[in-house]
C-alpha cells in the first residue's frame, strides 16, 4: 500500500512539474509582454535620464522608441525644433525646450507623472512617422503605477 501511494505521489509531482513547464492554463502566465504589431516610433528627449526611464517602458510594453536628443546640434539640426522634427512625441525636462517646440506648433499633452516630465505631441502634418498607439501607451505608462514606483525609487534608474 505504501508503495502504491508513493508511486501516485511521485506521478502527481511529475505531472505538475511537466504541466507548469509547458504553460498549462492552471499555471502562472508569463509576465513578458506580447510585442505590438507596429512597435516603432520616434521620441525626442532632452535629458539622458529619460532614456533610462523609457527602457522600463520598452520592457513593459514592447514598444521600440528611436531616440533623438534635441540638445545635440549639428550642421543640419541647429536648434531644438529641427532636432525634434522627425519625432512624433517629445518627452522633455527643460521648460525652455518645451516652449520652443510649442512655438513651432507642438501640443502639450496632459500627463501626470512623478518625474515632472513634459510630454508634447508633434503638430499635424509633420513629417515624423506617427504611431498613435505607441504614444497612447507612453502616456498611459507615464501616468501608471510602474512609473510612479520608479519616481518614488530613483535609485532604480541608475
Amino acid at each position: 500500500m505504501k508503495k502504491i501511494v508513493s508511486i501516485l505521489m511521485i506521478a502527481v509531482f511529475l505531472f505538475a512539474t511537466v504541466g507548469c513547464s509547458c504553460g498549462l492554463s492552471c499555471c502562472a502566465k508569463s509576465q513578458v509582454p506580447t510585442p505590438p504589431e507596429n512597435a516603432a516610433f520616434t521620441l525626442a528627449y532632452d535629458d539622458p535620464s529619460i532614456t533610462t526611464l523609457l527602457a522600463y517602458f520598452q520592457a513593459n510594453t514592447g514598444y521600440q522608441p528611436t531616440f533623438t536628443n534635441v540638445t545635440e546640434f549639428d550642421e543640419v539640426h541647429t536648434d531644438v525644433v529641427s532636432c525634434a522634427s522627425l519625432s512624433c512625441v517629445a518627452v522633455l525636462k527643460d521648460e525652455a525646450n518645451a516652449a520652443a517646440l510649442e512655438e513651432a506648433g507642438w501640443t502639450r499633452v496632459a500627463v501626470e507623472n512623478g518625474f515632472s516630465l513634459i510630454v508634447l505631441a508633434a503638430p499635424d502634418g509633420s513629417s515624423a512617422v506617427r504611431n498613435e498607439t505607441a504614444v497612447s501607451a507612453l502616456k498611459v505608462w507615464l501616468g501608471g503605477t510602474e512609473a510612479r514606483y520608479l519616481s518614488e525609487h530613483p535609485d532604480l534608474l541608475k
